[in-house]
């Protein structure tokens, strides 16, 4: 299990705010999908290294704190 997957959003906040010069207000609805991707590709890394263990995972699942989606609905 991929526990707190949902603490990738404050760096994708802050990365979108970076990158694109995008204030906290603009970048806030952006950055759960932007968490997403970094989940991806962090998800595709992860996969890749456990895929060569000798009892690798059988299935990943991704965890969301109900916290955090009442601090994005701010």
């Amino acid at each position: 299990m991929l526990t707190k997957a949902d603490s990738l959003r404050l760096p994708a906040l802050n990365q979108l705010m970076r990158e694109s010069g995008l204030t906290m207000r603009e970048a806030r609805p952006r950055a759960g999908e932007f968490a997403a991707e970094m989940l991806s590709k962090l998800r595709t890394k992860i996969e890749s290294q456990l895929s060569g263990c000798k009892y690798p995972p059988k299935a990943y699942l991704s965890v969301a704190s109900e916290l955090w989606i009442e601090l994005m609905l701010w």
